[in-house]
């Protein structure tokens, strides 16, 4: 096999992918599909796709070819916590096995795969989205020590952006996802067809559950009306800044902890709510089921700590707040 032939059978394995894998995330038959042309790139024995699940910290596979079930077990509950998987994962570029010290070659990835079943040689790459999330994991092993050779990994490396894109729960990955690794925000996709994908471990889908104050927007936004700004959206003692992304196929919806304007407590935030949504104060107490009375000092609480000086002004405040409750 030259390299020009590598070459092509790479360009084609790209042409398919992108071909395939929009707008929505690429079906196991289309993964299945890309690991049996990857074989004209990277010459393997046995080869695996599999996504990392944020939510259950562990990886998933969705396609894999000659590995028994119990490799593919320890791929996707195990790999994850071998030292040699964070050293992969934290350079973002493929690893061979050759390219490991040999007083290094231990621990479960030998013990479990590559000794038992006499692979000489093999590659893990991590897929990463254009805006740094982690989507899973391309694995491939080899009883033939020529393989993978140099021109594979180059060629892998080429490959990076469209093998992560098949990994890809996002219809279309938009900047602003980048958040996701700050530590601090959280994010899940919503569309119309599909169950709600967490896109991180500390996701919220009850934002998105029939009955959140942010469905009827997201149900605008699948309809391909145009996204608010951010919002707050207080979630029983939560109280999330939230903002919204994407379109007709899919909607981003990002969210992170957010500290209450003006010093205003739940309840208070609930009241400035109720009082920007014209009610009453007895038909506030009866939705909060308080007394009037009750409702009438938060309503003064709320005046106070935020300077309005009525109920009109209030209720502009909590629009420009964005609030939902």
């Amino acid at each position: 096999m030259t390299p020009d032939t590598r070459l092509r059978a790479a360009l084609e394995l790209r042409g398919f992918l992108r071909r395939s894998t929009r707008p929505a995330v690429a079906p196991t038959g289309v993964l299945s599909a890309a690991l049996e042309t990857l074989r004209g790139v990277l010459p393997y024995d046995c080869a695996a796709f599999a996504r990392w699940d944020p939510v259950a910290r562990c990886h998933v596979t969705l396609a894999g070819i000659g590995y028994p079930a119990a490799v593919l077990r320890f791929l996707d509950t195990r790999m994850h916590t071998d030292p040699l998987f964070a050293e992969v994962h934290r350079s973002g570029s493929p690893l061979r096995v050759r390219d490991v010290p040999r007083h290094r070659r231990r621990g479960e990835i030998f013990e479990t795969i590559i000794d038992p079943l006499g692979f000489a040689d093999g590659l893990t790459q991590c897929l990463f989205a254009r805006d740094g999330r982690y989507l899973g994991m391309l694995n491939a092993s080899t009883v033939d020590r020529r393989h993978p050779d140099d021109d594979a990994v180059a060629l892998l490396d080429l490959l990076a952006d469209d093998l992560a894109a098949a990994l890809d729960p996002l219809p279309t990955a938009l900047p602003a996802t980048g958040a996701l690794a700050d530590g601090r925000t959280e994010g899940l996709l919503v569309t119309a067809a599909a169950p709600v994908v967490a896109l991180s471990a500390g996701a919220r889908p009850e934002l998105a559950a029939p009955g959140s104050p942010l469905r009827p927007l997201l149900d605008d936004l699948l309809a391909g009306r145009e996204p608010p700004g951010t919002l707050l959206v207080l979630l029983g003692a939560d109280l999330l800044a939230v903002s919204l992304g994407g379109g007709t196929h899919g909607v981003v919806v990002l969210h992170r902890p957010a500290d209450p304007p003006f010093g205003l407590t739940p309840r208070e935030l609930e009241v400035l709510d109720a009082v920007s949504r014209g009610r009453t104060n007895a038909g506030t107490a009866r939705a909060l089921r308080v007394s009037p009375r009750t409702v009438a000092t938060h309503v003064e609480h709320v005046l106070a700590k935020t300077g309005c000086p009525n109920r009109s002004a209030a209720a502009r405040l909590a629009a420009r707040l964005g609030l939902l409750v």
